[in-house]
């Protein structure tokens, strides 16, 4: 994408010491009749000149521009980013300086870095944390051979990357003790998908299988008729977020229950529910259908369900714990027709305050309560550091410290297992946001009464 860009071209601290050098020598010359003086006044004018000459030469054709190939990731994955020059610059041809591109990257892209200066300049960024994170403008700077000269030209291209959050597999034993699966789940009958066919009429269309038609309701209406799936009874979900604006939440415990969340909706769907996800406040974060491609055959349901399931990730990487406690939390209209529901909220000593969770239950039976605490004390923020050298495969600090950290939850996961208890008409499971869903909801132990 091509962005605005600025230039700005400058002297050097070297450049300046020796345009002072030069103009103190020449004067020196002309005061004292000394010769030396002005040859080497008149060969730093010449080193000048070269510099100069060689920096307006580096400096044409280029005109880079930046695109980003995956614009939502996972958090903890890898974006590709291909950054390249329009034209051919003439520093890639002639070597009259010296060039890098520095991204002024986020700390959630993994901060500032320089790349190479070259024609095609792929590499990845590794998003590290969940939501829209911009990239912020970039710089190509350039130097002459001698260094007196420096050039940059900063462009800004409004481009972004989305940490998606997590989604996990949930293994049948958690899907079942919260009535995700059982043994006859309704959605679990093969779904018409889009452009499917069966025992319902329906006017022919272009592309139905001939086979299929139906004649006798065709002799009937005189039109051609094809058999049109009936879809089964839908059930309906319902998933709450706990979003309250609460002292002593950290971050960590946002990105689990966001995580959680995504994968609860991820394993109902698949399992044949109808999902809405809605925040402390009653509002709808995101709705989704029935599996259409699940499991049945249909390529086109497949492609709407994986659209409706980016939709929905997208929508939950935006979400902000930012509700107030006292206005607006837990309205009417977010209870619904639902037979299940589940909570997912922190855990700061009294899980789920100011909240009635049976509003939004609405008639569910199944009822299912969530909350986390922190796992690991908070990090402390870092000072800021020198641009790094980013690359195409840059990643192996990343992977270390991805590996230092999956041993830590490892080690709190081990210190303190899940608790179950009840909360009035709900199951209530509190853990750390080290636990996964599966550790929370088939690990955790009955707490004395």
């Amino acid at each position: 994408m091509r962005g605005r860009a600025r230039t700005i071209l400058r002297p050097t601290g070297r450049g300046v010491v020796v345009l002072v050098a030069c103009a103190a020598l020449w004067l020196l010359g002309d005061l004292t009749r000394i010769e030396p003086a002005r040859q080497l006044a008149a060969g730093l004018v010449l080193v000048l000149a070269v510099g100069a000459i060689g920096i307006l030469v580096a400096g044409r054709g280029i005109s880079p521009r930046r695109r980003v190939v995956d614009d939502a990731v996972p958090v903890g994955g890898s974006a590709r980013v291909m950054l390249e020059m329009q034209d051919r610059p003439w520093i890639t041809v002639v070597p009259l300086g010296r060039g890098v591109v520095r991204e002024h990257l986020p700390e959630e892209l993994g901060g500032q870095g320089d790349l190479p200066l070259a024609r095609r300049m792929p590499h990845v960024l590794h998003v590290s944390r969940r939501g829209g994170h911009a990239l912020g403008p970039y710089s190509v700077l350039v130097r002459d051979v001698f260094g007196l000269f420096h050039l940059r030209r900063t462009v800004e291209d409004g481009l972004r990357i989305t940490g998606l959050p997590v989604v996990a597999e949930m293994s049948t034993a958690a899907e079942r003790s919260t009535g995700i699966a059982d043994d006859a789940v309704a959605g679990a009958v093969p779904v018409a998908g889009v452009g499917e066919i069966g025992p319902i009429a329906r006017p022919y269309a272009a592309g139905d299988d001939i086979r299929r038609i139906h004649w006798r309701a065709s002799a009937r209406t005189g039109t051609l008729m094809t058999r049109e799936d009936e879809p089964t009874a839908g059930r309906s979900a319902v998933v709450v977020l706990d979003t309250t604006r609460r002292d002593g939440l950290e971050g960590q415990v946002e990105e689990a229950l966001v995580s959680h969340a995504a994968t609860v909706l991820d394993s109902l769907g698949r399992n044949g529910w109808e999902v809405r996800i809605v925040d402390a406040s009653g509002d709808e974060i995101t709705r989704t259908q029935r599996r259409r491609g699940v499991p049945g055959p249909s390529l086109l349901g497949g492609e709407a369900d994986a659209l409706e399931r980016r939709a929905s990730l997208l929508a939950l990487a935006e979400v902000d714990f930012d509700d107030d406690e006292q206005h607006g939390v837990g309205r009417d209209h977010a209870a619904g027709h639902a037979e299940l529901a589940i909570a997912l909220g922190a855990d700061l000593g009294e899980p789920f305050a100011g909240l009635e969770l049976d509003r939004f239950a609405g008639r569910a039976t199944r009822r299912t309560a969530i909350a986390l605490d922190a796992a690991l004390p908070e990090e402390e923020p870092e000072t800021p550091r020198r641009a790094r050298r980013i690359g195409p495969a840059d990643g192996d600090d990343f992977g270390h410290a991805h590996e230092k950290h999956a041993e830590q939850l490892a080690a709190a996961r081990a210190q303190r297992p899940p608790r179950r208890s009840r909360l009035g008409t709900w199951a209530l499971v509190r853990g750390s946001s080290a636990d996964t869903l599966d550790d929370l909801l088939t690990t955790a132990v009955e707490e004395p009464r």
